[in-house]
């Protein structure tokens, strides 16, 4: 028997009496099994004071500009205070996902689909490594780079039960460009995509970021604490579009 403590709805099976989508009545007997989802109850919980910026808009993606402290996505901890959600509600589309990860404390250009139809054709750019990002850090001390491109690959690895991510041997390998652009700036293009990635390469070349809570010392988790934004800003975005094959870019009008 369906239950009355919640509203399911009928997902996708071929043999199920209900069309998916379709709400499953409480008390309704049923035969056998069949899949279904609901939607669980989420509490309210605090507005992030900070608003990302619609850079692009069309059928198939949105570009934002993302401010520091807004999660892209939701954590466990937040749902609603999110870019993904809030884009949700303000363009009436619940298709709409991020392609891509940028950590919360992170700001700058994110790309997210809005079309499932041509979602993984995006996605497959990511996984292939055909997208350029570029980011730029604010670090403490000088860093151990010159103003030429270099590349940098290093093992990483996140261990059970820890925050952090660390530079170990067996870890997975991690490839990044990084050029020094002034006094304790440096730009980086990182080639993988590894949690942490940057923030781990410059605080294992002695120059962590500005305002990082995590590297070289985790101070804990503070998700209220907005005092101290992180020096590190996802400037710009290019990649060929998958659909109709024209050169795409964008950039961010934050500094770290």
């Amino acid at each position: 028997m369906v239950p009355a403590d919640r509203t399911y709805v009928a997902g996708d099976a071929g043999d199920s009496p209900f069309r998916f989508g379709e709400t499953i009545p409480a008390g309704r007997v049923l035969e056998r099994p069949m899949p279904a989802w609901f939607a669980p109850e989420i509490p309210p919980e605090p507005a992030i004071p900070f608003t990302h910026e619609v850079l692009e808009c069309t059928g198939r993606y949105v570009v934002v500009d993302k401010p520091h402290f807004l999660p892209a996505t939701t954590n466990g901890r937040i749902v609603r205070e999110t870019v993904q959600t809030r884009l949700r509600v303000e363009l009436d589309n619940p298709d709409i996902v991020p392609l891509h990860r940028l950590d919360r404390l992170t700001a700058g250009v994110l790309l997210c689909s809005t079309d499932p139809a041509s979602r993984a054709a995006y996605q497959t750019l990511f996984q292939r490594c055909r997208v350029t990002k570029t980011y730029l850090a604010r670090v403490v001390g000088e860093p151990p780079v010159g103003g030429d491109w270099t590349t940098i690959d290093l093992p990483m690895r996140k261990l059970p039960g820890q925050r952090a991510v660390r530079v170990t041997g067996g870890g997975t390998p991690t490839r990044t460009r990084v050029r020094r652009i002034g006094d304790r700036s440096v730009e980086l293009q990182p080639v993988t995509g590894h949690t942490h990635q940057l923030r781990v390469l410059l605080a294992h070349l002695g120059c962590p970021i500005v305002g990082d809570d995590t590297y070289p010392v985790d101070r804990g988790l503070d998700l209220r604490d907005f005092s101290q934004p992180l020096g590190l800003v996802a400037t710009c975005l290019q990649l060929t579009d998958p659909v109709d094959g024209r050169p795409r870019g964008w950039r961010s009008a934050r500094r770290p």
